[in-house]
């Protein structure tokens, strides 16, 4: 068995599937039609911005019937059944896609048609492989994909506008999370980002509750099809991070925030602001204040003094429990509650 890693240009991969020189092997792919349009049109749209995506395995034999080499898939069969539909026009980008939105193919400038037909996708073409071969390749392209945590599940089982909107949210505001180490990157490639932007989603929609898989899971299927709160809810997100962002960038340059501190900041913003459309009023005696705070610079400098405690653990001070609720169980709703009253106080000084 031989195997020659190269490249190919998309025009040479489509003139081959319509030729039916490259072919499907139906022993290893799962059946076609398993993408949905918002899945295909972000691939699209990745081919359309020059990113990379991963490589295409072809298996290459020579049939000796016919006497003429044949080319099959062995994975990738999705990636080349997308590429083939887009260019036959079969394929509208949905609203994934931001700049190439509604347009089909035959839609693009004749210089972004060009370049996507000149695009060069990964091959490893296998050369004189026997079947055992190509079965052993197969199993071990799947044995070493790495196994999809809960974040990543969600991002692939739900195609529909809540998803969109939170990988929306995360174009915006990740890049903030991982310049001041809120997320590590290996966090955010993980998609950790989506699960944060999602809580903070929930925060203003159901009140300070616990961290819960299974909330998760159900704001993204209850906004899968029909999402008629999404206006409201990216003016109050992306409002709310903007003040942070703008007028308390001095905490983040002093002090380390975690990702549950970032949560339980961008909460009490947004409460102090617009309030919590379900908050437990036996567990929050807070009203909001129709602004984001009261004082900027009275703010900053108290939350500054807050998270340097948590970060040095200075005890025997009016921050002990602030320091316990972000120590342990961060995610638990009692050390939610507490974070989120230290924060309000601090917001809510004249």
């Amino acid at each position: 068995m031989k195997i020659i890693r190269n490249t190919k240009p998309i025009s040479d991969l489509y003139n081959g599937m319509k030729s039916g020189d490259i072919t499907v092997n139906k022993e290893y792919q799962r059946s076609p039609g398993l993408w949905p349009n918002n899945s295909r049109s972000y691939f699209i749209d990745t081919i359309l911005n020059d990113y990379p995506f991963p490589k295409v395995v072809l298996w290459q034999k020579v049939d000796l019937k016919t006497k003429k080499t044949r080319v099959e898939i062995i994975d990738g069969q999705q990636r080349l059944s997308t590429i083939r539909d887009f260019v036959d026009n079969k394929i509208k980008l949905s609203s994934v896609s931001k700049k190439f939105a509604g347009k089909t193919f035959v839609d693009l400038d004749e210089e972004d048609q060009q370049s996507f037909l000149a695009y060069e996708v990964s091959l490893d073409s296998i050369l004189s492989g026997t079947k055992e071969e190509i079965l052993e390749i197969f199993k071990r392209i799947n044995s070493y994909t790495l196994a999809l945590n809960k974040s990543e599940q969600r991002f692939a089982t739900y195609q529909g506008e809540f998803k969109w909107f939170i990988s929306d949210l995360t174009d915006i505001i990740s890049p903030f999370l991982s310049k001041y180490k809120i997320l590590s990157d290996r966090d955010i490639s993980r998609m950790q980002d989506d699960d944060l932007l999602v809580e903070c989603c929930l925060q203003y929609l159901e009140g300070i509750t616990a961290r819960n898989n299974k909330k998760l899971d159900e704001i993204y299927k209850k906004y899968n099809s029909s999402f008629p709160i999404k206006d409201d809810l990216k003016e109050v997100i992306l409002t709310s991070f903007e003040f942070l962002k703008n007028n308390f960038n001095q905490i983040f340059e002093e002090c380390e925030i975690k990702s549950y501190n970032f949560y339980s900041l961008l909460g009490a913003l947004i409460f102090n602001k617009y309030g919590f459309k379900n908050l437990n009023r036996e567990i929050c005696q807070f009203e909001p204040q129709n602004q984001f705070c009261n004082n900027i610079d009275k703010a900053q400098e108290c939350l500054i003094r807050i998270f340097s405690a948590i970060e040095s653990k200075d005890y025997d001070n009016e921050y002990d429990d602030m320091i316990n609720a972000s120590s342990s169980t961060t995610q638990s709703i009692k050390n939610r509650i507490t974070r989120f009253s230290f924060l309000i106080r601090a917001l809510q000084q004249s």
